[in-house]
């Protein structure tokens, strides 16, 4: 049987946790479901931890991007060149899979363990198949168009900046372009858009950019530089550390709620 690896990092150690990953499968749901039974009466301490106060900056800047992008659509609209996805699209995810920051993974695993811990399993059962080249994300739903995403509330940064973002091209001006899936404007054939002055004459403002918000999110953990890896590789290890978190959160609740057989994902963290 494969072997996963788990690498949970703590303030003064590192623990590598080396479990079957069919146990990660069969287990993590019924555990997780325990713990979120006694949610409730979690210490409430927990929520002024360093994990849930950087996942709560996270959202602040989580919040920004949305802000942000409607302002830019807002304004662009208002300028006659109105931009939106295509009706139940979801093409971005079908060869593409995403990468995030070690916080980023911490805010998905949060919402996973928290408000989707069903789709945890189907995580794992994909995971294989999304590290072949071109592959299609292990959240995209295929059966679902127009809800696609099964994880949408608490996707990486690079879900939510796609379409609508601008870059900064090697002359440091801002640089724009339509998603091959969003239609022409209309009366014109153009589909990138380069300089702050064309980007205001065809918008009415500058599409926000990448980096400031990339940047705001590396500032979140100095120690790991703003690194980023493909969310197969991402996701387990930020499991493993957010479960642990909310065990000990449920603590007070009763010994049952982190109760595991030997071979569960709660066991093994």
């Amino acid at each position: 049987m494969k072997e996963q690896y788990i690498m949970a990092r703590r303030p003064w150690h590192t623990i590598c946790i080396e479990q079957p990953a069919r146990s990660y499968v069969s287990c993590a749901g019924a555990v997780f479901y325990k713990i979120l039974r006694k949610r409730s009466t979690m210490n409430r301490s927990i929520w002024d931890t360093t994990l849930m106060r950087r996942l709560s900056a996270l959202d602040t800047i989580y919040l920004r991007v949305d802000r942000a992008q409607a302002e830019f659509r807002g304004k662009a609209e208002q300028n006659g060149n109105s931009i939106s996805c295509p009706p139940r699209c979801g093409t971005c995810c079908v060869h593409f899979v995403p990468d995030a920051t070690p916080v980023e993974a911490e805010k998905l695993a949060y919402f996973l363990l928290t408000e989707k811990p069903e789709i945890i399993d189907h995580f794992f059962a994909r995971r294989e198949e999304s590290l072949a080249i071109d592959a299609a994300c292990p959240f995209w739903n295929q059966d679902k168009p127009g809800q696609n995403c099964m994880i949408y509330p608490g996707r990486p940064l690079i879900c939510r900046l796609f379409g609508f973002c601008s870059v900064v091209d090697k002359h440091g001006e801002p640089a724009f372009a339509l998603c091959r899936q969003m239609p022409n404007l209309d009366g014109s054939e153009l589909r990138s858009f380069t300089g702050k002055k064309v980007l205001e004459e065809t918008f009415g403002d500058t599409p926000p950019p990448m980096v400031d918000f990339s940047r705001a999110i590396a500032a979140l953990d100095p120690c790991d530089s703003g690194q980023r890896f493909k969310i197969t590789e991402a996701l387990p290890p930020a499991l493993a550390k957010v479960s642990l978190v909310l065990s000990l959160a449920s603590a007070s609740a009763g010994p049952e709620a982190i109760e595991s057989d030997s071979s569960g994902f709660m066991a093994a963290v």
